[in-house]
């Protein structure tokens, strides 16, 4: 209570999200904007990845965990949680009677975005309905990434075939699915982001790997004229530098978690009736028929009705 009171005093807020949750962590520039801009508050973030506030003029300081030894790690993560209140909270859905965030969604099928659902206990009024992540780049920077990537296509288009698994299987489309739609649009310049080792679809510039950090990944996406992804980080990604993203969602969850005004979701309409499942293990039915039935013809006249 002395802390926070303390806090308010001087007009501070800290805001603070531990572990690897990337995209996450990117969303929380959402509500730094809004802390800032409704409150007028000096926003102090604590993270594990600094570099999505870097430049950030809302941004009164930025500290990364991964930069603190573990012990005092663990001390500081302690001390937050103990005086999280009025100007002091996790941006993170709270664990309560053993509920966690895709119980909740999955129970309430609330039709809430993930910014939202993360800040629910926020004590501060925020304005986050038609919330985007934001990433600022400077003048060096940007200057510094056109000299790296002066061999871009003039015209191109990001594709990313292959999600983040290890949370969850259920928002996979299918690599061989991509591939159609690559097929298809043999007059759109392909940029294939990702993990280095992820499978490379045919008739693509590989850029798996090749981007040195998530800075640099959101650069490759300002300047790309859409992307094309399942639901994930490259829909914060493109959401926080403003290009228009052809996002492909399951019945994991419903598209009002990331629909963000440069998403164009394609969801099958209508839906599976077991959706939104939340279920991290995987689809326990014959086949996942959310993305089965989503053909890539459909992702094909997508692109093209809306270009």
């Amino acid at each position: 209570m002395i802390v926070n009171t303390l806090l308010n005093i001087f007009n501070i807020f800290i805001l603070y999200r531990f572990g690897s949750a990337i995209g996450d962590q990117l969303c929380m520039t959402a509500v730094v904007e809004n802390l800032f801009d409704k409150h007028n508050l000096k926003v102090v973030v604590f993270s594990n990845y600094s570099e999505f506030f870097e430049n950030n003029p809302k941004v009164y300081k930025n500290y990364s965990f991964n930069r603190i030894p573990k012990l005092l790690q663990n001390i500081l993560l302690s001390c937050l949680r103990i005086c999280e209140g009025d100007n002091i909270a996790n941006f993170c859905f709270p664990v309560k009677d053993k509920s966690t965030l895709e119980q909740f969604m999955r129970s309430s099928k609330a039709e809430i975005s993930l910014i939202e659902a993360h800040s629910l206990h926020f004590k501060k009024e925020l304005e986050l309905k038609q919330a985007s992540p934001k990433i600022y780049f400077s003048d060096a920077e940007l200057q510094r990434f056109a000299e790296i990537h002066n061999n871009l296509p003039s015209v191109f288009s990001v594709v990313q075939p292959i999600g983040k698994t290890s949370y969850t299987p259920n928002k996979e489309w299918g690599f061989h699915n991509f591939q159609k739609v690559v097929n298809s649009n043999t007059n759109i310049s392909w940029i294939q982001t990702g993990l280095h080792n992820d499978l490379l679809l045919d008739h693509v510039v590989d850029y798996r790997g090749k981007t040195a950090n998530l800075r640099e990944l959101a650069y490759i996406i300002s300047k790309a004229g859409f992307i094309l992804s399942l639901e994930g980080l490259l829909n914060h990604v493109a959401a926080s530098v403003g290009t228009k993203s052809f996002c492909i969602f399951s019945g994991f969850h419903l598209p009002e978690i990331a629909t963000y005004p440069t998403t164009v979701p394609v969801v099958l309409d209508p839906q599976e009736e077991c959706a939104p499942c939340w279920l991290l293990e995987k689809c326990p039915k014959e086949k996942k028929y959310c993305t089965e039935k989503i053909l890539p013809e459909h992702i094909i006249n997508t692109i093209k009705a809306n270009l």
